[in-house]
């Protein structure tokens, strides 16, 4: 069996930022991942500095390869499958069987899309959740904002600058006095019926289409997800979760600890809204609590 002082289980932004913290305090650290990441459907990664434009593949790599030119520090290809024990004495299964003091959880989080045809097939290329990771390379189209279980208001103001024609597809979703009455000022086409198929060519969305056969054109479409966290390697443990509007994710403290002693968590699998940039902080942020944990020293 490996022993290693923490092992860091999944190899984006959040977990490879919090590997090179620990390989920096010259511990022991091994990355597990399998390399399905939640950002694998986009081309390019925006607002993250120094990066802009740049694969999120690439991203990953480029880090990977520095925390790796540590000497304590090494990569797992695989996926973990389970953990058990307790601070202090971690076991984690998969490719091998792993034993680690410490645990930091960063395998992120999933997006669990509509069930509407046509609409995967677009995700993280003409159909997105963030504008700010997006929105530029979408401006100045017809674009569509999909209400899934509420109406997304926030995206209704949102999205102004981005684009000046953008229609809301109610989908069935009903509109509150109120909403319908903001909607107005903000000058929204709307388009009442439910979405069931959107149109595409090699993810280049093109119209979608409504119950009764009505086709809303359009060439960018934003929805809201329901996030959840990617595997349920930390329920099993007992991590505590959290659920918000828009999904689960882990509870932490300002240290990045979870509830379980020894266990951290970091990346958009502890907080509620994506960013791969705060991805990459929280992992800074974990990987050194962590250390300090180690120490016995962390408040």
């Amino acid at each position: 069996m490996q022993k290693v002082d923490v092992a860091v289980v999944g190899a984006s932004f959040a977990g490879v930022s919090a590997a090179i913290m620990l390989a920096r305090a010259r511990r022991s650290v091994l990355v597990i991942d399998d390399g399905v990441t939640r950002n694998r459907f986009a081309h390019s990664s925006h607002g993250f500095l120094g990066m802009d434009g740049a694969a999120p593949a690439a991203i990953r790599e480029k880090g990977l390869a520095e925390v790796l030119a540590y000497p304590t520090a090494r990569h797992m290809a695989g996926r973990v499958t389970g953990i058990t024990g307790q601070r202090g004495a971690f076991v984690l299964q998969g490719p091998e069987e792993v034993q680690a003091e410490r645990v930091i959880l960063a395998f992120g989080q999933r997006d669990v899309l509509p069930d509407i045809p046509g609409l995967a097939e677009c995700w993280g290329q003409t159909v997105a959740q963030c504008p700010y990771c997006h929105g530029y390379e979408l401006a100045d189209r017809t674009t569509g904002l999909l209400a899934v279980d509420a109406i997304p208001m926030h995206h209704a103001a949102h999205l102004q600058d981005w684009t000046d024609d953008l229609v809301l597809l109610e989908n069935g979703v009903p509109l509150m006095p109120e909403e319908a009455e903001k909607l107005e000022r903000l000058g929204l086409r709307r388009a009442a019926g439910r979405v069931v198929r959107v149109h595409q060519s090699e993810g280049a969305i093109e119209a979608v289409e409504l119950d009764g056969g009505t086709r809303v054109e359009m060439r960018a479409l934003y929805l809201v997800t329901w996030q959840e966290p990617a595997s349920d390697l930390a329920e099993a443990l007992g991590c505590e979760v959290e659920e918000t509007p828009m999904g689960r994710h882990l509870k932490v403290d300002d240290h990045q600890r979870t509830s379980v002693p020894g266990v951290f968590a970091a990346g958009d699998l502890a907080r509620p809204f994506p960013s791969a940039t705060q991805a990459a902080s929280t992992g800074n942020r974990a990987g050194a609590a962590c250390h300090q944990d180690l120490l016995g020293i962390l408040e």
